[in-house]
């Protein structure tokens, strides 16, 4: 009794995992003021992964995201009024990738390098 028991509860967590499937990763991040110096590193492997960036302001700041798999998207919007030399780094690999971008760095220069081999 005790194993029917064990295997009817294993078959209902795979039927369970098979009709809800993990979701992928979703990563919103906001960076505010006062952002001096630094590294951000965001590394996302698989499918159907997402990121949506909001930066106030950045001062050499060095921003790298590496996307891996496939239907990728990457959305940024840096406001950073007061921004001055700071990089961001895109690298996306697979298929159906996407970014989009909106960049205002206001006091001396920002950058942004995409790379979708």
């Amino acid at each position: 009794m005790f194993r029917i028991a064990i295997i009817v509860v294993l078959l209902i967590l795979l039927w369970a995992q098979t009709t809800n499937p993990a979701r992928a990763n979703d990563f919103d991040l906001t960076i505010g003021g006062g952002t001096d110096g630094g590294d951000l590193d965001i590394v996302q492997d698989g499918e159907d992964n997402n990121i949506d960036l909001d930066i106030t302001s950045m001062d050499n700041f060095i921003i790298s995201f590496s996307q891996i798999g496939t239907d990728h998207s990457i959305d940024l919007d840096v406001d950073g009024r007061t921004s001055d030399g700071s990089s961001i780094y895109i690298n996306q690999t697979g298929s159906n990738r996407s970014y989009s971008a909106s960049l205002y760095c206001a006091h001396s220069f920002c950058t942004l390098t995409v790379t979708q081999p």
